[in-house]
């Protein structure tokens, strides 16, 4: 889909649901009893941080009284003063407990209520109908929702609420202690909290709309890196990494647009509240002279009052930041609970009947059916067919008239618009729906595995099942032979989607894994078209075995596999023309006739007919020995040795340097007006901690209306100042911020495709973590630049102004606050390491549950067929244990080291006033010069306190893009773009392979090719069978150099293929796979792939050639339609088709097929043969099948076994040979030997 489009519709779906983000509390909905009182403790310890500083205020209030009180005695002055300072003391022994109480608590509720809902969300995702995943719920959705959005959710629960309760502490015990100190002046607080809470709202308006745009683009960026990751053989082999980074920048691009106006409202919308704030102290400051004069007050009280509501309000500044990321989790909020409350449209009715039994009857009555995503395109128009219990029923038709929609159908991913579905004469959706599918086994296509051992997989089918039966369900499905030759038999892992495993044995596995649910209706969906014959006619003898006793449907393309069906259902355009046994059909309908006769191989053979069970068991015998050799080219059993580039370890300074990724002089430019801005911004607090006391002092002269009058306007410029500085500030490091992400991602993206093959087979780099450390890690970029090194330069702006001139005022004093500092710094010093080892390695530890997420989406028609949904999620609460547990003992240390930090905090302020009394005492200091140059300190402290905070997120920062960097100075293996200055000349097509000998990275000691030599001449067209595993898809990913050999030599027009330029290469080579992979792109995009330039009518010659112009031409989009998410809105057919199609248009010299035509049917099947054949006579073929059918025209056939040539020649020659391996095939083949 066009990115416009997404953006569009994300705009109407945000029109239509109002509001567009939810009530915060909703995000706290998952708490418990336990996560209330931490809550609850969590507030205690921020209402106490929080009270600090008003407590604070209210005793250098009373200090004042002292002085004025006393102006003319310096002795009682001294005896007063002293009489505040043990209060302080106490004040700062009270916040040591509140800190570890407001950091531990929140940190771990968060983590606790955060894996609810990451469970939760989960459920709701594995809980709804197969039609969300048509159209809502994207594989960039879902990652999307369970790792960024949860990340931001946590931080908004967690710390950052407790800071935020902190601020309003403040806020509202500054107005209490005001009021009690002087209620005149706290009066004014009914004016100035209105003014902060229209500036806020505003603020927070405008922040939630740019949230919630920025969320769409990211959602998009998301998807389109899962998809090119998940994708990668295909963007390899159509040299498609220049587009797919080109698709990726520009949807950067709408990211970078959107940042100028979220850096400009930040800005401006912080610089705001220092206008009001200042504003407000100026007219609090004047009227609280105003009643001094008048004699209601005292001037400490008057200064008490207006420091207290003032820096409360202040306070409420210091929450901005919060409310933003408030914003931005009610927006993340509203996109995990709109999945979380969604409502399936076909859901578990516990009220839903179980039967006792189920004999597996089936009424199909009058069905009519759309997808949801094309609700104008009916598939089925009127389908009706009765299905006696115990039957075997095929269906047969071309791609697309709705073979596959029945299934799904009857296993109830989608129901009917009109008509019914009876078994046992009960109605499907009146049975509960676990009960249903419970007793219904499903065989796809295209087999889905999950991350696991083979055990897992197979025990999938029935988890009470012992070993013996599960090696019994193996045996019956020809898999336990293969298995049993891995060095760790049922425990090998099969990776990701299982990609260790050669499609036969996921294949094999998968019906393994049928076999052992032991259902009384069995659906059989191309179940055998993945095998070779060998172990089709094993398996088919198998399924027989296994389909007695049982309803079984059946698809396949090949004839061979359903003619002893009981019945035969004939599908043409969404209805059953004609039913009836294979022999009936042969003569009485046309279109079967035609399939049959495009089939059978041996109409005019008289090949003799050996005993079919003295064949079986010969059959037995040979495919046993294969098998050996087939753990070879499938058992990729990862080794986790670190990789060379892994080993130089960069030291954390240099990857401080390299976070201003890519910054050209501009950047610099806005780095150094941001910094004046943010600088400019820093004087704020230590001019305002001078002139307040010299207004207090003022409130005990004589003039004091005019005197103070001045200072208020003073203090107006402070804040119009500070709204300009804050605007440069915010706005110019949020752009450069935003840049540098923008950069790194680009580069690591760019970095990421330039990997060989193996490198993505590795586990540590599953899809879900490669797009978690393109979109989610290089974020951190962006919030240490925009949010961090910009608040960092305004407190060192702070802590250097502060310091010259507290000295400047009292020498003595400003020594004092210096000496007070290292205390506030060491603290900081040992926050850092602390919050490092916190931050370390998050993301990672969720990584494992992203994987798990992506994994059960892309395979939930599996998850749902086999009720999987209870084990993800057992799988999805075994993952997140760990940092539950490492998140517990975290929240304990970090809360005392905030414990510490505030106790030091206040314990400056105790030190900083005894000592101002002890100058005083001495006669070193008048108490304005001494009280004076320690407010400047004491306004300065929290900028010391921010500070120290920062500084660990940079370093937790810089521990979480560690990875990213290591991942962009990979050195590639095989590099895409040497030679660089080869010219663009064209192939002939000639095709060596010299000796070669070969084995995966990831298992050297498997050995796949051993001493392997084969010559194609160019133009000619060849063919490899054999049977699984003997090293036949491995020799076409040689040509493409997704590996390269480890002895001898591949070479293409007798020149070794390292020494050719890859991406030119690969362009004029085509690869169509047995697994036809499409993105969501519409079909026009999709057949262009790796050759956008071709014109309209290039595309539809293509599909024309490739036997779709017509299915797509029939659309109500036609060419724009989009073909959904993996092409889940096309049938196995079509898609392959269209993957011809893309190859077609592609015109390449050597053209490869890994069993391009298993997924058709045969009447498409002879088209694109047909088609293929016809490609200018240059172009080189080399075909992988198992259907001979495809392969009896080629020039030369090469039969292969553990990894070497054992037969060639012609069909003809080789069929002559009547014990030789491609013979025997032939027989097994065709239909003659039924």
């Amino acid at each position: 889909m066009h990115s416009a489009e997404i953006i569009d519709e994300a705009g109407r779906s945000e029109k239509d649901d109002k509001p567009l983000t939810l009530p915060f509390y909703k995000l706290l909905s998952q708490a418990d009893k336990v996560d209330w009182i931490l809550m609850a403790l969590g507030t205690l310890g921020s209402i106490v941080h929080g009270l600090a500083q008003p407590v604070g205020y209210f005793l250098l209030g009373k200090a004042l009284d002292a002085f004025g009180k006393n102006i003319n005695n310096t002795d009682e002055m001294v005896k007063a003063l002293f009489k505040v300072v043990p209060y302080v003391w106490y004040m700062a022994f009270a916040t040591f407990p509140a800190g570890i109480l407001e950091i531990g608590c929140w940190m771990y509720a968060s983590e606790r209520q955060v894996r609810r809902l990451r469970l939760s969300f989960l459920k709701a995702v594995l809980s709804q109908e197969i039609g969300a995943f048509d159209t809502d719920l994207t594989s960039g959705k879902i990652i999307t929702g369970i790792s960024s959005h949860m990340f931001v959710i946590q931080d908004a629960i967690g710390e950052k609420l407790g800071h935020f309760i902190s601020c309003f502490a403040t806020f509202f015990s500054g107005v209490l202690i005001a009021f009690i100190a002087c209620w005149e002046v706290s009066l004014l607080a009914i004016f100035v909290v209105p003014m902060i809470l229209v500036i806020g709202a505003t603020y927070t308006k405008k922040m939630n709309a740019v949230s919630a745009t920025r969320m769409a683009y990211l959602s998009e960026a998301t998807a389109m890196v899962e998809q090119t990751i998940s994708h990668i053989k295909t963007v390899f082999a159509f040299v498609g990494e220049n587009s797919a980074i080109r698709s990726f920048s520009e949807s950067l691009q709408k990211q970078l647009r959107i940042s100028r106006t979220e850096a400009f409202v930040k800005g401006f919308g912080t610089g705001m509240f220092q206008v009001v704030t200042f504003c407000s102290w100026a007219l609090i400051v004047w009227v609280g002279a105003v009643v001094v004069t008048a004699g209601r007050a005292l001037g400490g009280d008057v200064i008490a009052a207006v420091m207290s509501i003032l820096f409360g309000a202040i306070s409420l500044t210091y929450a901005a930041p919060d409310m933003q990321l408030f914003n931005q989790a009610k927006a993340a909020g509203q996109e995990v609970f709109q999945v979380i409350e969604r409502k399936p449209m076909i859901y578990t009715n516990h009220e839903g009947k179980e039967l006792d039994a189920i004999k597996g009857s089936i009424c199909i009555n009058d069905v009519h059916f759309a997808y949801p995503s094309r609700t104008n395109t009916p598939i089925l128009r009127g389908f009706s067919l009765s299905i006696p219990a115990g039957k075997v029923v095929a269906f047969v038709g071309s791609s697309g008239c709705g073979k596959s929609t029945i299934m799904s159908l009857i296993t109830r991913f989608y129901d009917p618009i009109e008509g019914s579905i009876l078994i046992d004469n009960y109605n499907i959706k009146d049975l509960d729906l676990k009960f249903l599918r419970r007793n219904i086994g499903v065989v796809s296509q295209e087999p889905s595995l999950f991350s696991g051992n083979i055990k897992e997989n197979i025990q999938a089918g029935n988890w009470e099942a012992d070993e013996s039966q599960l090696q019994k369900a193996a045996q019956m499905a020809n898999a336990h032979s293969f298995i049993c030759d891995f060095p760790n038999q049922y425990l090998t892992e099969v990776g990701q989607r299982g990609v260790q495993l050669s499609g036969g044995q996921k294949q094999r596995i998968a019906i393994a894994r049928a076999i052992l649910k032991n259902p009384p209706i069995l659906l059989l969906d191309e179940a055998t078209s993945a095998l070779d014959t060998e172990s089709e006619k094993l398996v088919q003898a198998a399924l027989e075995t296994a389909m007695q006793g049982r309803t079984v449907i059946l698809i396949a393309h090949r004839l061979s596999t359903i003619v002893n069906a009981d019945m035969i259902a004939v599908v043409e355009n969404g209805v059953v023309t004609e039913t009836g046994p294979h022999h009936h059909l042969l003569t009485s309908n046309n279109f079967y006739r035609s399939l049959f006769e495009m089939q059978n191989l041996s109409q005019d053979s008289d090949a003799r007919v050996e005993d079919p069970l003295e064949d079986l068991a010969s059959i037995y015998t040979d495919a046993s020995s294969h098998f050996p050799d087939e753990s070879r080219e499938a058992n990729r059993t990862p080794q986790l040795s670190p990789n060379k580039e892994d080993l130089k370890e960069r030291k954390e300074k240099a990857v401080f340097y390299r976070i201003w990724f890519g910054l050209r002089k501009r950047e610099i430019v806005k780095i150094f007006i941001g910094s004046c801005g943010a600088a400019l911004a820093g004087i704020s607090k230590p001019v305002f901690g001078y002139f307040i006391i010299t207004i207090g002092v003022a409130y005990y002269k004589d003039n004091a209306e005019s005197r103070v009058g001045k200072y208020s306007i003073l203090f107006a410029c402070i804040g119009f100042l500070s709204c300009f500085a804050h605007t440069l500030q915010h706005f110019f490091y949020g752009l450069v911020g935003e840049q540098a992400m923008t950069n790194l991602r680009q580069a690591l993206y760019s970095a990421i495709l330039r990997n060989e093959l193996a490198w993505f087979e590795k586990p540590q780099n599953s899809v879900g973590s490669v797009t978690s450390q393109v979109i989610n890690e290089t974020a951190t970029v962006k919030t240490i630049i925009s949010d961090r090194m910009s608040v960092i330069v305004q407190c060192i702006s702070s802590i250097l102004i502060a310091t010259i001139v507290s000295i400047r005022v009292n020498w003595r004093m400003g020594l004092v606050a210096w000496a007070v500092m290292p205390c506030h710094f060491i603290g900081g010093l040992i926050q850092a390491k602390s919050a490092k080892g916190f931050s370390s390695g998050s993301n990672a530890a969720y990584s494992e549950l992203v994987s798990l997420a992506s994994e059960s989406t892309s395979n939930i028609k599996t998850v749902a067929s086999f009720c999987l949904e209870d084990h993800v999620l057992e799988k999805a609460k075994v993952s997140l244990k760990k940092p539950l547990a490492k998140c517990r003992t975290q929240s304990i240390k970090y809360g005392i080291i905030q414990g510490v930090s505030l106790c030091l905090w206040n314990i400056a302020h105790a030190v900083a006033l005894w000592y101002t009394t002890i100058l005083v005492k001495r006669g070193q200091s008048s108490f304005e010069n001494g009280i004076r140059s320690y407010q400047i300190f004491s306004l300065t402290v929290p900028s010391i306190t921010e500070l120290w905070t920062l500084i660990p997120t940079v370093f937790s920062a810089i521990s979480i893009l560690t990875p990213a960097f290591h991942t962009l100075d990979r050195q590639t293996e095989i590099e895409p773009d040497e030679p660089k200055q080869q010219p663009r000349k064209s192939i002939k097509g000639d095709i060596e392979f010299s000796n070669v000998s070969f084995t995966y990275p990831s298992r050297p000691d498997m050995i796949i090719l051993d001493n392997f030599n084969l010559t194609i001449e160019a133009g000619s067209k060849v063919a490899l069978v054999g049977p699984s595993g003997a090293g036949k898809s491995s020799i076409l990913a040689l040509l493409l150099r997704f590996y390269d050999v480890n002895e001898g030599a591949v070479l293409i027009d007798w020149k070794n293929v390292k020494s050719y330029n890859l991406k030119v290469l690969r362009a004029q080579i085509g690869l169509v796979q047995q697994e036809p992979l499409l993105f969501s792109f519409s079909i026009r995009e999709n057949i262009c792939y790796g050759n956008e330039g071709a014109s309209e009518a290039e595309v539809i010659q293509a599909a024309m050639e490739a036997n779709i112009h017509e299915v797509i031409s029939n659309l109500p989009r036609g060419y724009g339609t989009s073909v959904g998410e993996k092409g889940c809105q096309l049938s196995g057919g079509q898609k392959q088709r269209i993957a011809i199609a893309r190859v077609l248009l592609k015109k390449p010299v050597i053209m490869l097929l890994d069993e391009a035509t298993s997924a058709l049917d045969a009447e498409s099947e002879r088209a694109v043969i047909n088609a293929l054949e016809s490609l200018k006579q240059s172009t080189t073929n080399i075909t992988v099948a198992h259907r001979l059918s495809t392969v009896i025209n080629s020039d030369t056939i090469f039969v292969m076994d553990k990894g070497k040539v054992v037969e060639m020649g012609t069909h003809a020659n080789l069929v002559t040979a009547s014990e030789g391996v491609y013979s025997k095939l032939y027989r097994h083949q065709s239909f003659a030997g039924n």
